[in-house]
Parts: structure tokens; C-alpha cells; sequence
């Protein structure tokens, strides 16, 4: 049985993170792995897709290691790379006039689902494997489904995971019980050296969010910078004005949002966030699976 697999980078990154702690991988260990859960024979290919950012942005110490690894990637067996720029938007702020920048990903769901029905619909696989619980995948599963192929969906101990998509999938299928037949042994992993390295078993430093560290054994961890909760907020409260719906996402708030004052990393933008949840600042709820955040609505304003 032909089996196909089909990464969404951020999606699966952002699972790595949170599940795995950053433990090193061999994703051709990996590939085996899900090929060999879903009773596969024959691997015909493991695409992974993902956005990288354009001209200055491109420069930033978090592309350039995502670039090492995404090279690497291609030259594992059976692993094609599919890159996709990050289309950069602005607006300024009415009161402060502050310019404010994001990056979005539109063309990566559109790609992974034209490619996904295209080769379904030639017979290049019998089964696929999703890596991916982002319920804009859904509507592509039901008709790779009525193409007659069978279509598990994949995460990191069910983060992320659409309750949408994991309806029309036949299974799903949780990483975290192979961890252990496709990591890597040694120790966790850490950013690669200046040199631009990248070894095989390197995680994928997707974005800006490559700086989030180990937890402590203990889980105590050092206070977050008292000044970045005041930032935090009043940022927060532009991201929502600026969404539609006021909806922003967690994960895309704390590692790509970008505004005066919030140049933290996103390991010290997540402790924050745990402390304004806590304080009851900040809400954290789910739309399709998927986490966001918003101010709590008697949160008080920043001076």
C-alpha cells in the first residue's frame, strides 16, 4: 500500500514544542514510523510545507536557522520542501500612530490541498497521512476520502487537533507514542551554532519561535520582566481591533506579533501569558481547535 504524508510546518512545529519539549528527531525515523502505524508497504513521499519570510525579514537569525533546516529536510529520503513567502501587512495604530507589522501564511493551506487531491485523484498513494489537526483541511480530507483513499490525521498528543477534522479522518494518529522509535538520543535540542549548521535530527526552528527553552525539572522558573505584562496587554488589545472578529491566535500572537516594546523572546511572552491568565487579564478559549486569546473585558487599561 502507497503511503503519502503531508506536513504542515507551523502546525507541526507548534505540537513539537508543546508535547515533545523540543526533543531532537530523525525524520526518517519518523517517516518509517507513520508509514509502518497505518500498515503502509511503500513510501511515495513526505511533503512538507511552510512559509518563509521575504527581503530584510529573511535575514533574522530564526530564518536563516529555518533555512538550514528545511535544506537539510530535502535531503532526507522521500522529503520534498515546499516553501512559500510570508505576505508582510501593516496598520498604524490611530491613537498612537505606531506602525505595527504581521506576516501571513495563505498560500500554504491552498498548496497542501491542491496537492493533496491532485495526487490523490492520479493514484500516486492509497493511504494519507495528515500532519496537520487545522480544521481548514477538512472539506480537502472529504473528497481525497471520496477519491477512495483512506486519510489519518496526525498531532502532537492532540494539540491543535479540529474536532471538524478528526470526524472526517478514518484515525488519528498521536506522535507521542512513537517518540520514542524516532528521536534522536542525544540532548535536547538548542539553537545551532553561528556557523548556520544543521544536523539531521534537528527540529524545525519554524519562524521566530526557535528560542523557547526546556522547562526546568523542577518547573519552577524565574519571574517573567514586570514591564512586558503592560506591553503585553496594550498589544493584545491592537491585535484584536485589527482582526476581524477580534480574533488572534495564541501561538501566532506570542511568536509573530510584532509591535514597540514587544521584542521579547517568546519563551518570556509565554510566561507572561501564563501570569495574565492567571491574574485574569488575559482569556485563553478554543475556535476549531485551535487556541486564541483575548483581553478578559474588565481588564483595566495601560497608562
Amino acid at each position: 500500500m502507497k503511503v503519502a504524508i503531508f506536513f504542515d510546518g507551523k502546525n507541526f512545529y507548534a505540537g513539537w514544542r508543546e508535547q515533545a519539549y523540543g526533543q531532537r528527531l530523525q525524520f526518517t525515523r519518523l517517516a518509517r514510523w507513520l508509514v509502518q502505524r497505518v500498515g503502509g508497504s511503500t513510501l511515495v513521499g513526505c511533503h512538507y510545507y511552510t512559509g518563509v519570510e521575504t527581503g530584510e525579514e529573511a535575514n533574522t537569525d530564526g530564518q536563516k536557522k529555518l533555512a538550514g533546516f528545511l535544506d537539510m529536510l530535502e535531503l532526507q529520503p522521500g522529503y520534498f520542501v515546499h516553501r512559500f513567502p510570508r505576505k508582510s501587512r501593516s496598520f498604524r495604530c490611530a491613537e498612537c500612530g505606531a506602525e505595527n507589522r504581521f506576516s501571513q501564511e495563505k498560500e500554504v493551506d491552498t498548496a497542501m490541498v491542491a496537492d493533496m487531491v491532485r495526487l490523490a485523484a492520479i493514484g500516486a498513494y492509497d493511504s494519507m497521512i495528515l500532519v496537520s489537526g487545522d480544521a481548514d483541511y477538512a472539506s480537502a480530507v472529504e473528497a481525497v476520502r471520496q477519491l477512495g483513499k483512506i486519510v489519518y490525521v496526525v498531532s502532537w498528543g492532540g494539540t491543535g487537533l479540529s474536532f471538524h477534522l478528526r470526524k472526517v479522518a478514518f484515525d488519528h494518529i498521536d506522535l507521542l507514542d512513537g517518540l520514542a522509535d524516532f528521536e534522536d538520543n542525544a540532548p535536547p535540542w538548542s539553537p545551532p551554532d553561528p556557523s548556520g549548521t544543521a544536523s539531521s535530527s534537528q527540529p524545525p526552528p519554524d519562524g521566530e519561535n526557535d528560542d523557547y527553552p526546556e522547562p526546568s525539572p523542577s518547573g519552577n522558573l524565574p519571574s517573567p520582566p514586570q514591564d512586558l505584562a503592560d506591553v503585553f496587554v496594550e498589544q493584545l488589545r491592537l491585535a484584536e481591533a485589527s482582526f476581524k472578529g477580534g480574533y488572534v491566535g495564541a501561538n501566532y500572537f506570542v511568536t509573530r506579533w510584532k509591535g514597540p516594546g514587544f521584542d521579547a523572546s517568546s519563551y518570556d511572552k509565554r510566561r507572561v501569558l501564563d501570569h495574565l491568565v492567571k491574574e485574569g487579564i488575559v482569556e485563553l478559549y478554543e475556535v476549531d481547535g485551535n487556541k486564541a486569546l483575548r483581553l478578559h473585558r474588565a481588564a483595566p487599561l495601560t497608562d
